[in-house]
């Protein structure tokens, strides 16, 4: 049997709870049955928008679709760029002879398209306007993380965004020092001037300076009062709930680096169409990455978002177990963030999805494939209510062969 026949008999097996939700299996099916030149576009296309999806964890091209609209809207900037590195990572993992249910399924797609997403974000910060440097630089970058998302992927051991985040941290580092080495002389140049010019007038305005400033403190009374209040009134301070509520909607937009309340809605509706379950669990990332001082802008909550979504059924098999060592991920994501922060802040470099990165792939070691496994891995990868399904009608038919085995065993003389 060919290796069409054998994933279009898989698409069949797996319709279950809904043709246009999950994984979209109708969609799988159609697409897998035409081989004619005239349906490339097509499946081009199914990938792309599955690519979108994956970011949040939605293999489903409707929830790719939605974040496409949401991003149009609201960022259409970073759309263009995410599509452009995004097929592009398309079009190189075909031409590399990646499997074809990897890129099927938009995993080719995910790296490359957050590189796009992000730099056409974070760029312009750490270097300035996008020249043919940059442009260049987001290019080979692109490339790279097509070869390292083959070379990190395993069926042990999903790589999921680690070439982005190796990837794209080397670029910002090279744009950083660029700019600043660019910057070092310009301001060199200006200061040694206005030294040679400015010396005297600069020494007679430093006296001046101090003079005021001894002043001022010797007859500041009621400035220092003013200072104790509100040292001791600093922690008084109400939480503005709807703010925080914002921070966490916000949370699924900043995975495509937009602070948008539109756009982070979508992004949740996006995944509440693939999965309540993994729309639930994502929630609860939101829910315990929330309470900080930048929950505001979304920027507490987006990797426990990730967390949430990953382990919460779709690298996990659902039960309480996994329930409860997604939500001691999501705690530990939001400890590795804080001090990813102060590490990453001491070199001016933003620590982009790592937390999430860290925690989930240390938690990923207590999956196994047993039957009998507290953390079940997975028999096939799907949706997280069909990995569940799965995961209860094989171990139900595993204990039928034991029960089996059993009776013929005790029936021999």
């Amino acid at each position: 049997m060919s290796e069409g026949k054998v994933r279009t008999a898989s698409y069949v097996e797996e319709r279950a709870q809904g043709a246009c939700v999950g994984d979209f299996v109708l969609l799988k099916k159609f697409l897998a049955e035409k081989n004619k030149p005239i349906w490339i576009p097509l499946q081009l296309l199914d990938a792309l928008l599955r690519g979108y999806g994956q970011v949040a964890f939605a293999n489903n091209p409707l929830s790719g679709l939605l974040i496409v609209i949401a991003l149009g809207a609201t960022a259409p900037k970073i759309l263009a760029f995410s599509a452009a590195t995004g097929f592009l990572g398309l079009l190189l993992s075909m031409l590399m002879k990646d499997s074809q249910h990897v890129i099927e399924n938009g995993l080719t797609v995910l790296n490359p398209l957050l590189i796009g997403a992000l730099s056409c974000g974070l760029v312009p910060n750490f270097y300035g306007e996008f020249d043919a440097f940059s442009y260049l630089l987001i290019l080979i970058g692109t490339i790279i993380s097509v070869y390292l998302t083959r070379s990190l992927g395993t069926d042990k051991f999903p790589c999921t965004v680690w070439p982005f985040n190796l990837v794209e941290l080397i670029l910002l580092f090279v744009f950083t020092t660029q700019n600043s080495f660019v910057e070092s002389l310009k301001i060199e140049s200006i200061i040694s001037l206005w030294r040679m010019r400015n010396y005297v007038r600069t020494r007679d305005a430093t006296c001046t300076l101090y003079s005021r400033c001894f002043e001022d403190n010797a007859t500041s009374d009621a400035r220092t009062g003013d200072a104790s209040f509100i040292a001791e009134n600093v922690t008084d301070v109400n939480v503005d709930w709807g703010m925080v509520f914002r921070g966490m909607v916000v949370s699924s937009s900043q995975l495509f680096s937009v602070d948008n309340v539109v756009a982070g809605a979508v992004i949740y509706l996006a995944v509440l169409i693939y999965s309540p379950t993994t729309a639930g669990f994502s929630f609860a990332g939101l829910e315990l990455g929330a309470p900080h001082n930048e929950v505001f802008t979304g920027l507490w909550g987006f990797n426990c978002f990730l967390t949430g979504t990953a382990l919460g059924g779709n690298l996990f098999v659902i039960n309480v177990q996994t329930v409860a060592a997604t939500l001691v991920a999501i705690v530990y994501t939001l400890v590795l963030q804080y001090v990813l922060r102060i590490i990453f802040g001491k070199i001016g470099l933003p620590f982009l999805t790592l937390p999430f990165l860290i925690s989930t792939s240390l938690f990923l070691k207590l999956r196994s494939a047993s039957s009998s496994a507290v953390f079940p891995k997975p028999l096939q990868s799907s949706y997280p209510e069909k990995q569940r399904h799965d995961y209860l009608i094989n171990r139900k038919r595993i204990l039928q062969e034991n029960v089996d085995d059993s009776e013929m065993d005790s029936a021999l003389p």
